[in-house]
Protein backbone atom coordinates (compact mmCIF):
# COMPACT_ATOMS: atom_id res chain seq x y z
CA UNK A 1 0.00 0.00 0.00
CA UNK A 2 1.63 3.54 -1.01
CA UNK A 3 3.07 4.91 2.41
CA UNK A 4 1.20 8.17 2.07
CA UNK A 5 -2.41 6.44 1.67
CA UNK A 6 -1.63 4.72 5.17
CA UNK A 7 -0.48 7.83 7.00
CA UNK A 8 -3.72 9.60 6.14
CA UNK A 9 -5.64 6.11 6.58
CA UNK A 10 -4.21 6.13 9.98
CA UNK A 11 -4.10 9.60 10.68
CA UNK A 12 -7.98 9.22 9.33
CA UNK A 13 -9.25 6.36 11.84
CA UNK A 14 -7.61 7.96 14.62
CA UNK A 15 -9.01 11.00 14.78
CA UNK A 16 -12.45 9.35 14.10
CA UNK A 17 -11.65 7.16 17.11
CA UNK A 18 -11.14 9.98 19.32
CA UNK A 19 -13.36 12.75 18.03
CA UNK A 20 -16.59 9.76 18.59
CA UNK A 21 -15.52 8.88 22.17
CA UNK A 22 -15.29 12.54 23.26
CA UNK A 23 -18.46 13.17 21.23
CA UNK A 24 -20.53 10.57 22.76
CA UNK A 25 -19.63 11.20 26.44
CA UNK A 26 -19.49 15.03 25.69
CA UNK A 27 -22.92 14.65 23.88
CA UNK A 28 -24.76 12.36 26.96
CA UNK A 29 -23.18 15.15 29.36
CA UNK A 30 -23.35 18.32 27.45
CA UNK A 31 -19.63 18.64 28.27
CA UNK A 32 -18.61 21.73 25.78
CA UNK A 33 -20.18 23.93 23.28
CA UNK A 34 -19.59 21.85 20.66
CA UNK A 35 -20.58 18.55 22.69
CA UNK A 36 -22.66 16.05 20.51
CA UNK A 37 -21.60 17.45 16.80
CA UNK A 38 -22.01 14.04 15.54
CA UNK A 39 -24.76 12.38 16.76
CA UNK A 40 -27.51 15.14 17.98
CA UNK A 41 -28.49 16.09 14.27
CA UNK A 42 -29.27 12.25 13.66
CA UNK A 43 -30.83 12.71 16.84
CA UNK A 44 -32.68 16.03 16.62
CA UNK A 45 -34.07 14.58 13.02
CA UNK A 46 -35.67 11.48 15.36
CA UNK A 47 -36.76 13.93 17.69
CA UNK A 48 -38.36 15.99 15.29
CA UNK A 49 -40.10 13.24 12.93
CA UNK A 50 -41.33 11.98 15.87
CA UNK A 51 -43.34 14.94 17.58
CA UNK A 52 -44.22 16.08 14.17
CA UNK A 53 -46.12 12.49 14.03
CA UNK A 54 -47.41 12.45 17.61
CA UNK A 55 -49.01 16.47 16.56
CA UNK A 56 -49.87 14.95 13.11
CA UNK A 57 -51.57 11.70 14.27
CA UNK A 58 -53.10 14.00 17.46
CA UNK A 59 -52.15 10.92 19.39
CA UNK A 60 -49.31 11.05 22.27
CA UNK A 61 -48.42 7.66 22.46
CA UNK A 62 -45.01 7.74 20.55
CA UNK A 63 -43.83 10.18 23.07
CA UNK A 64 -43.43 6.89 25.62
CA UNK A 65 -40.96 5.92 22.67
CA UNK A 66 -38.95 8.59 22.15
CA UNK A 67 -36.31 8.72 24.40
CA UNK A 68 -36.02 5.49 23.63
CA UNK A 69 -35.16 6.49 19.77
CA UNK A 70 -33.22 8.90 21.02
CA UNK A 71 -30.69 6.66 23.03
CA UNK A 72 -30.64 3.91 19.98
CA UNK A 73 -29.93 6.36 17.61
CA UNK A 74 -26.99 8.17 19.67
CA UNK A 75 -25.52 4.70 20.44
CA UNK A 76 -25.83 2.98 16.51
CA UNK A 77 -24.28 6.65 15.52
CA UNK A 78 -21.53 6.25 17.79
CA UNK A 79 -20.96 2.43 17.54
CA UNK A 80 -20.75 2.76 13.94
CA UNK A 81 -18.61 6.00 13.81
CA UNK A 82 -16.31 3.92 16.23
CA UNK A 83 -16.22 0.50 14.18
CA UNK A 84 -15.43 2.89 10.70
CA UNK A 85 -12.55 4.30 12.66
CA UNK A 86 -11.23 0.96 13.71
CA UNK A 87 -11.78 -0.23 10.23
CA UNK A 88 -9.70 2.73 9.02
CA UNK A 89 -6.74 1.86 10.96
CA UNK A 90 -6.73 -1.69 10.15
CA UNK A 91 -6.74 -1.03 6.00
CA UNK A 92 -4.00 1.38 6.53
CA UNK A 93 -1.53 -1.72 6.83
CA UNK A 94 -1.26 -4.75 4.75
CA UNK A 95 0.33 -6.37 8.66
CA UNK A 96 -3.08 -5.50 10.56
CA UNK A 97 -5.15 -8.26 10.55
CA UNK A 98 -4.19 -12.14 8.56
CA UNK A 99 -6.25 -14.94 8.35
CA UNK A 100 -5.96 -17.01 11.50
CA UNK A 101 -5.30 -20.70 9.61
CA UNK A 102 -3.13 -19.55 6.61
CA UNK A 103 -1.48 -16.30 7.62
CA UNK A 104 -2.55 -14.75 4.53
CA UNK A 105 -3.29 -11.12 4.02
CA UNK A 106 -6.97 -9.98 5.12
CA UNK A 107 -9.07 -8.54 2.44
CA UNK A 108 -10.45 -5.32 3.54
CA UNK A 109 -14.23 -6.65 4.21
CA UNK A 110 -12.32 -8.84 6.33
CA UNK A 111 -11.05 -5.66 7.98
CA UNK A 112 -14.02 -4.52 8.39
CA UNK A 113 -15.42 -7.60 10.09
CA UNK A 114 -12.43 -7.69 12.27
CA UNK A 115 -12.65 -4.02 13.37
CA UNK A 116 -16.36 -5.22 14.42
CA UNK A 117 -15.63 -7.94 15.64
CA UNK A 118 -13.37 -6.57 18.13
CA UNK A 119 -14.86 -3.63 19.14
CA UNK A 120 -17.96 -5.44 19.78
CA UNK A 121 -15.80 -7.28 22.02
CA UNK A 122 -16.58 -10.84 21.04
CA UNK A 123 -12.72 -11.77 20.60
CA UNK A 124 -10.92 -12.09 17.23
CA UNK A 125 -12.69 -14.39 15.14
CA UNK A 126 -10.61 -16.45 12.51
CA UNK A 127 -8.86 -13.19 11.71
CA UNK A 128 -5.75 -11.88 14.18
CA UNK A 129 -3.30 -8.90 14.19
CA UNK A 130 -0.08 -9.69 11.92
CA UNK A 131 2.38 -8.32 14.33
CA UNK A 132 3.03 -7.71 18.22
CA UNK A 133 2.37 -3.50 17.05
CA UNK A 134 -1.10 -4.63 15.74
CA UNK A 135 -1.64 -6.55 19.10
CA UNK A 136 -1.53 -3.54 21.01
CA UNK A 137 -3.53 -1.59 18.53
CA UNK A 138 -6.17 -4.72 18.84
CA UNK A 139 -5.94 -4.62 22.52
CA UNK A 140 -7.06 -0.88 22.90
CA UNK A 141 -9.74 -1.31 20.00
CA UNK A 142 -11.36 -3.87 22.26
CA UNK A 143 -10.84 -1.93 24.95
CA UNK A 144 -12.52 1.09 23.60
CA UNK A 145 -15.61 -0.87 22.82
CA UNK A 146 -16.26 -2.21 26.06
CA UNK A 147 -15.88 1.19 27.84
CA UNK A 148 -17.77 2.51 25.40
CA UNK A 149 -20.32 0.00 25.61
CA UNK A 150 -19.79 -0.03 29.98
CA UNK A 151 -20.71 3.72 29.40
CA UNK A 152 -23.92 3.01 27.59
CA UNK A 153 -25.15 0.60 30.19
CA UNK A 154 -24.07 3.23 33.21
CA UNK A 155 -25.29 5.67 31.51
CA UNK A 156 -28.93 4.10 30.95
CA UNK A 157 -29.16 3.73 34.84
CA UNK A 158 -28.64 7.31 35.60
CA UNK A 159 -31.51 7.96 32.85
CA UNK A 160 -33.86 5.41 34.39
CA UNK A 161 -33.32 7.11 38.08
CA UNK A 162 -34.16 10.49 36.96
CA UNK A 163 -36.83 9.79 34.98
CA UNK A 164 -38.55 7.84 38.16
CA UNK A 165 -37.85 11.37 40.18
CA UNK A 166 -39.27 13.36 37.16
CA UNK A 167 -42.56 11.56 37.13
CA UNK A 168 -42.41 11.78 40.75
CA UNK A 169 -42.32 15.28 40.36
CA UNK A 170 -44.96 15.68 38.21
CA UNK A 171 -47.22 13.45 39.96
CA UNK A 172 -46.42 15.50 43.17
CA UNK A 173 -47.66 18.81 41.13
CA UNK A 174 -50.33 17.74 39.66
CA UNK A 175 -51.93 16.18 42.42
CA UNK A 176 -52.19 19.46 44.29
CA UNK A 177 -54.86 20.28 41.78
CA UNK A 178 -56.41 20.39 38.80
CA UNK A 179 -55.07 23.58 37.63
CA UNK A 180 -53.58 26.37 38.73
CA UNK A 181 -56.84 28.26 39.81
CA UNK A 182 -57.43 24.82 41.85
CA UNK A 183 -53.97 24.99 43.72
CA UNK A 184 -54.44 28.42 44.65
CA UNK A 185 -58.29 27.56 45.84
CA UNK A 186 -56.75 24.43 47.94
CA UNK A 187 -54.15 26.62 49.75
CA UNK A 188 -56.39 29.52 50.46
CA UNK A 189 -56.42 30.42 53.86
CA UNK A 190 -58.84 33.19 54.34
CA UNK A 191 -57.95 35.93 52.43
CA UNK A 192 -54.21 34.82 51.59
CA UNK A 193 -52.98 32.07 49.76
CA UNK A 194 -50.14 30.17 51.02
CA UNK A 195 -48.18 27.69 49.17
CA UNK A 196 -45.84 27.02 52.37
CA UNK A 197 -46.72 23.59 52.62
CA UNK A 198 -46.48 22.50 48.94
CA UNK A 199 -43.09 24.63 48.16
CA UNK A 200 -41.57 23.28 50.69
CA UNK A 201 -42.54 19.92 49.04
CA UNK A 202 -41.42 20.54 45.68
CA UNK A 203 -38.26 22.75 45.80
CA UNK A 204 -35.81 20.79 46.23
CA UNK A 205 -37.07 18.07 44.17
CA UNK A 206 -37.92 20.81 41.35
CA UNK A 207 -34.32 21.94 41.77
CA UNK A 208 -32.58 18.38 41.61
CA UNK A 209 -34.59 17.85 38.55
CA UNK A 210 -33.67 20.57 36.88
CA UNK A 211 -30.27 20.26 37.59
CA UNK A 212 -30.14 17.24 35.68
CA UNK A 213 -32.20 18.31 32.89
CA UNK A 214 -29.27 20.89 32.29
CA UNK A 215 -26.53 18.16 32.80
CA UNK A 216 -28.27 15.25 31.25
CA UNK A 217 -29.78 16.89 27.85
CA UNK A 218 -31.60 13.25 27.01
CA UNK A 219 -33.71 13.71 29.64
CA UNK A 220 -35.35 16.43 27.47
CA UNK A 221 -36.63 13.36 25.49
CA UNK A 222 -38.21 11.33 27.76
CA UNK A 223 -41.88 11.62 28.39
CA UNK A 224 -44.81 10.03 28.78
CA UNK A 225 -48.53 10.27 26.85
CA UNK A 226 -50.63 10.19 30.36
CA UNK A 227 -51.23 14.06 31.09
CA UNK A 228 -51.04 13.35 34.82
CA UNK A 229 -47.81 12.26 34.97
CA UNK A 230 -46.12 14.39 32.16
CA UNK A 231 -43.27 16.85 33.95
CA UNK A 232 -43.96 19.78 31.07
CA UNK A 233 -47.09 20.04 32.05
CA UNK A 234 -46.79 19.82 36.00
CA UNK A 235 -43.55 22.22 35.20
CA UNK A 236 -45.72 24.63 33.24
CA UNK A 237 -48.54 24.37 35.80
CA UNK A 238 -46.13 24.72 38.51
CA UNK A 239 -44.73 27.97 37.04
CA UNK A 240 -48.30 29.45 35.97
CA UNK A 241 -49.77 28.85 39.67
CA UNK A 242 -46.38 30.99 40.98
CA UNK A 243 -47.49 33.63 38.38
CA UNK A 244 -50.06 34.17 39.34
CA UNK A 245 -49.60 34.14 43.50
CA UNK A 246 -46.82 36.46 42.71
CA UNK A 247 -48.37 38.71 40.41
CA UNK A 248 -52.20 38.28 40.74
CA UNK A 249 -53.52 37.80 44.51
CA UNK A 250 -52.53 38.94 48.21
CA UNK A 251 -50.07 36.15 49.55
CA UNK A 252 -47.94 34.96 52.29
CA UNK A 253 -44.18 35.34 51.14
CA UNK A 254 -42.09 32.57 51.11
CA UNK A 255 -38.53 32.51 50.12
CA UNK A 256 -38.35 29.33 48.86
CA UNK A 257 -40.52 30.57 46.15
CA UNK A 258 -37.19 31.83 44.88
CA UNK A 259 -35.87 28.37 45.07
CA UNK A 260 -38.72 26.80 42.68
CA UNK A 261 -38.65 30.18 40.46
CA UNK A 262 -34.60 28.93 39.91
CA UNK A 263 -35.37 25.56 39.10
CA UNK A 264 -38.31 26.20 36.47
CA UNK A 265 -35.79 29.10 34.74
CA UNK A 266 -32.93 26.48 34.29
CA UNK A 267 -35.48 23.81 33.05
CA UNK A 268 -36.75 26.53 30.57
CA UNK A 269 -33.05 27.84 29.86
CA UNK A 270 -32.19 24.07 29.04
CA UNK A 271 -34.87 23.07 26.31
CA UNK A 272 -33.92 21.54 23.03
CA UNK A 273 -33.19 24.56 20.85
CA UNK A 274 -35.19 22.67 17.71
CA UNK A 275 -38.43 22.78 19.44
CA UNK A 276 -40.68 25.34 18.28
CA UNK A 277 -40.46 28.44 19.52
CA UNK A 278 -44.07 30.56 18.18
CA UNK A 279 -46.23 30.06 20.41
CA UNK A 280 -47.23 32.85 22.72
CA UNK A 281 -48.64 32.49 26.39
CA UNK A 282 -51.50 34.84 27.18
CA UNK A 283 -52.05 36.19 30.18
CA UNK A 284 -54.09 33.88 32.73
CA UNK A 285 -57.36 35.54 33.98
CA UNK A 286 -57.68 36.46 36.81
CA UNK A 287 -61.70 36.44 36.59
CA UNK A 288 -62.14 33.25 38.38
CA UNK A 289 -60.38 34.21 41.38
CA UNK A 290 -62.13 37.54 41.87
CA UNK A 291 -65.48 35.47 41.30
CA UNK A 292 -64.20 32.90 44.13
CA UNK A 293 -63.27 35.96 46.76
CA UNK A 294 -59.63 36.54 46.17
CA UNK A 295 -58.38 39.92 46.97
CA UNK A 296 -56.68 39.93 43.23
CA UNK A 297 -54.42 42.73 42.05
CA UNK A 298 -55.83 45.45 39.29
CA UNK A 299 -56.20 44.43 35.82
CA UNK A 300 -53.79 46.74 34.77
CA UNK A 301 -51.26 45.66 37.21
CA UNK A 302 -51.49 42.41 36.43
CA UNK A 303 -51.19 42.99 32.74
CA UNK A 304 -47.92 44.90 33.11
CA UNK A 305 -45.95 42.32 35.39
CA UNK A 306 -47.15 39.57 32.58
CA UNK A 307 -45.15 41.58 29.59
CA UNK A 308 -42.09 41.84 31.79
CA UNK A 309 -39.28 40.30 30.01
CA UNK A 310 -38.35 37.17 32.05
CA UNK A 311 -41.99 36.39 32.98
CA UNK A 312 -42.90 36.63 29.22
CA UNK A 313 -40.12 34.59 28.17
CA UNK A 314 -40.80 31.56 30.56
CA UNK A 315 -44.20 31.36 30.13
CA UNK A 316 -43.79 30.97 26.72
CA UNK A 317 -40.70 28.73 26.34
CA UNK A 318 -42.63 26.73 29.08
CA UNK A 319 -46.14 26.94 26.77
CA UNK A 320 -43.81 26.25 23.41
CA UNK A 321 -42.63 22.64 25.35
CA UNK A 322 -45.82 21.53 25.80
CA UNK A 323 -47.62 22.65 22.72
CA UNK A 324 -44.04 21.02 21.04
CA UNK A 325 -45.23 17.63 22.29
CA UNK A 326 -49.00 17.51 21.39
CA UNK A 327 -50.27 18.50 24.67
CA UNK A 328 -52.64 21.50 25.34
CA UNK A 329 -52.00 24.55 27.20
CA UNK A 330 -55.54 25.07 27.70
CA UNK A 331 -56.71 22.00 28.34
CA UNK A 332 -53.94 20.22 30.01
CA UNK A 333 -51.99 22.89 31.86
CA UNK A 334 -55.30 24.52 33.55
CA UNK A 335 -57.65 21.91 33.28
CA UNK A 336 -56.67 18.44 34.35
CA UNK A 337 -57.93 15.66 31.42
CA UNK A 338 -56.43 12.19 30.73
CA UNK A 339 -57.00 11.41 27.77
CA UNK A 340 -54.14 11.26 24.85
CA UNK A 341 -55.88 12.87 22.29
CA UNK A 342 -55.29 16.27 21.18
CA UNK A 343 -58.00 19.39 21.45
Amino acid sequence: MDQTLSVLLIVAGSALVVVTIVDAIGGFFRIGASAGILTRPFEDLVSRVVLWWVRRSRNRNQLNLLGAYCVATRTVVSVTMLWLGWSLLYVSSEEAAVIASSGAIASTLERFYFAGYVVSTLGLGDIKPGNDTWRMVTTFASLSGFLFLTFVVSFMVTIASQISQRRSVAMAIISAGDGPYAVLERYRSGDIVDLGPLVSLLALPVITSAEASTNLPLLHRFHTSDTLASYAVAIARLNETLTILEHGCKSDPDPQIALLRHGIDMIADSLPGQWRDDAVAAPPALTPLRASGFICASDDAFADAMVEARVRYRRNRLKNMVETLGFSWDRDVYRNAGDSVLP
